[in-house]
């Protein structure tokens, strides 16, 4: 599942989740890819949860200012 948001200066972003095994460094991550630069790297923020599912539930209730927020604190993907 994704959702799509538009930041402060007009870009568009498809903010997913994405995950590796639980407890691992990549374990639950929700990602922000900026559509209007596809060349630009991915950035990414960790789910506290550590947990792809209850990432994806909380995708659905954040709000697009939140998840504004969660872009402004992401890092780049490396």
């Amino acid at each position: 599942m994704t959702r799509t948001i538009v930041d402060d200066d007009f870009l568009t972003w498809e903010v997913y989740v994405s995950g590796g095994q639980p407890d691992s460094p990549e374990a639950a991550r929700l990602f922000f890819l900026c559509l209007d630069a596809l060349t630009s790297p991915a950035r990414f923020v960790e789910h506290g949860s550590r947990s792809v599912a209850a990432a994806e539930r909380d995708l659905l209730g954040l709000t697009d200012g939140e998840l504004k927020e969660m872009l402004a604190r992401s890092v780049p993907n490396s």
